[in-house]
């Protein structure tokens, strides 16, 4: 590899925005070196103002870190786009705090990465502690994968069009492809595509980010793949659990930015429709089934709350959205 290949001498930069989340912090980046195998790498780490010790934990147990302060809970994208700017490697690695890496692993995405000759971007497979597949991948959005929950509310029915949503939870026997867009949970891209492409759009606090900059990769004229050789764990929802409400109001208000972004307010308007039918049915059915008693009721009764909280949030034109300090 020439020094071309890696600018600054660096294969790999890691960045990873954090808020509040000091222990699973910690177990992230304690997998690095041995996820990174040979790679030369950095680490970069943004901190938005957490009140945990996250930053305290940087400096004292991970001296090697380059530590950004930001003062304040910027979010996502602007978290990012602080910390891109600082980036020596010919890659780049988006990667979320609550995630670990096991040996080898991002060493198999970067080697995965250098063969696409017009890679904007590069997703492993995710799974939970368990080790099961998580959501890793998704088709752009559409009101259409909404009325096929309206239709198909269990998930039973497959195939080319039943089983197409906005994400996909891969199946370990599936191969490495080329798809929409990939999670932001783990999401490696080159220099060449940051600068062709632009930084994250900051608008989008939280979610849709990810989801718009493979749009507009892709619009480029570049590739967005699914690496299936690759696994990172993704302990999902647990660096958010504390924010619930919020993330369920900002996911919906990145997913309307995005819509008018990119369609129009009329396909805005038809996906709200769609989520309203989808999410009233899916919390209609299991109220009822919460009705017949057993041992899954407080789980369809739970499940019933939250369906109908997204179907109420489809009637408001205006979502007050407030990120926590």
């Amino acid at each position: 590899m020439t020094d071309v290949d890696r600018p600054g001498g660096v294969d790999l930069s890691i960045v990873i925005v954090n808020w509040n989340t000091a222990g699973l912090l910690a177990d992230c980046l304690a997998s690095l070196p041995a996820a990174c195998g040979a790679l030369a790498c950095e680490t970069l780490v943004v901190d938005n103002g957490s009140r945990d010790g996250s930053a305290a934990l940087v400096r004292e147990r991970f001296p090697a870190v380059t530590l950004l302060e930001a003062g304040a809970n910027l979010g996502f994208s602007r978290g990012n786009n602080l910390a891109l700017p600082r980036c020596r490697g010919a890659f780049v690695l988006l990667l979320n705090p609550d995630t670990v890496c096991p040996p080898g692993s991002l060493a198999k995405l970067v080697g995965f990465a250098r063969g696409k000759e017009r890679l904007g971007a590069a997703g492993p497979l995710l799974t939970d502690a368990a080790g099961c597949p998580t959501i890793t991948w998704g088709w752009f959005p559409h009101p259409r994968h909404h009325w096929l929950g309206f239709l198909d509310p269990a998930r039973r029915l497959g195939g080319a069009f039943w089983g197409r949503r906005v994400v996909s939870i891969p199946d370990r026997t599936e191969p490495s492809r080329v798809v929409d867009y990939v999670a932001g949970a783990c999401l490696l891209m080159t220099r060449a595509a940051i600068e062709r492409v632009g930084p994250l759009d900051e608008r989008f606090f939280m979610y849709f980010e990810e989801t718009d900059w493979c749009l507009r990769a892709r619009a480029a004229g570049l590739e967005v793949w699914y690496c299936a050789d690759a696994e990172i764990v993704h302990l999902e929802g647990q660096a958010a659990a504390t924010v619930s409400d919020f993330s369920l109001r900002q996911f919906q208000l990145s997913y309307r930015l995005f819509l008018r972004k990119h369609h129009g307010p009329a396909r805005e308007a038809g996906t709200r429709l769609a989520q309203f039918c989808e999410y009233g049915l899916k919390s209609l059915l299991r109220g009822v089934a919460a009705l017949g008693g057993g041992a899954s009721s407080q789980k369809n009764r739970a499940l019933s709350r939250q369906y109908g909280d997204r179907a109420r949030l489809q009637l408001s034109s205006r979502l007050d959205v407030r990120p926590p300090a």
